[in-house]
């Protein structure tokens, strides 16, 4: 455990953390909210006593090579170098980006707060200091219900974001009862030549998922004429 925290909080992170604190963005922190090999998330009060969460990309373990190749396709990080460091800071710059895009369509999605270097800040989407589970946990009551305000979303991302998420899945969906899309690490621009790949492999994930809960769901070309048309 101790190598794990001196992994997450190493010295830069450290000092990361005491800028955002003199900036009011974070106060006092709180427990682990989810662990993973590349990012650890906790939550934290601001100078304000309101819950926020603060995500922290590990830079020793992340897998850098990875983001570096979906960074070089971004045209915003067109010039990144292949550090480790300045890719994982670029990283969490994008995440920040794509949730300030995802926020400006009015996407259900976490509020973009703060960042610096690997750090990120972003709005607690749960209740109590408790977040709200991830749809993979608590299947929804309505899954068809649920299935079409998520489209929905997917829409104005891709509509009025100019975004593709690149990771949805029932894994990064959080039910608050209404969907939120979380986790825009890899949030692509549209004018990618990844993107309709990547929007292929959402509404495939989306769709695996709410068959196994009963759904009739209408075929991937259809899906993807209504996401990208904003058909109903």
């Amino acid at each position: 455990m101790r190598k794990v925290v001196e992994r997450v909080f190493d010295a830069s992170t450290l000092l990361t953390l005491y800028h955002m604190i003199n900036r009011g963005t974070i106060d006092r922190f709180g427990g682990a909210v989810s662990t993973g090999k590349e990012a650890h998330v906790f939550r934290a009060l601001n100078s304000e006593g309101e819950h926020v969460a603060v995500k922290i990309y590990r830079v020793a373990t992340s897998d850098f090579k990875n983001m570096y190749r979906y960074l070089v396709m971004d045209p915003r990080f067109k010039g990144v170098y292949k550090d480790r460091r300045q890719v994982v800071y670029a990283w969490a710059s994008r995440e920040y980006k794509n949730l300030q895009r995802a926020g400006e369509a009015g996407v259900s999605a976490p509020r973009a707060l703060d960042y610096e270097k690997n750090v990120l800040v972003m709005e607690f989407i749960g209740k109590g200091g408790l977040p709200y589970p991830r749809m993979k946990d608590c299947p929804p009551k309505n899954p068809a219900k649920t299935f079409e305000k998520i489209l929905r979303e997917v829409g104005i991302l891709y509509r009025e974001a100019k975004l593709v998420h690149a990771d949805l899945s029932e894994y990064n969906v959080l039910l608050t009862p209404d969907p939120v899309l979380i986790d825009f690490s890899l949030g692509t621009d549209i004018s990618s030549p990844m993107a309709d790949e990547l929007l292929k492999r959402d509404l495939s994930n989306l769709s695996n998922y709410f068959r196994r809960q009963g759904v009739s769901v209408p075929p991937l070309e259809e899906l993807l004429e209504e996401v990208k048309g904003g058909g109903s």
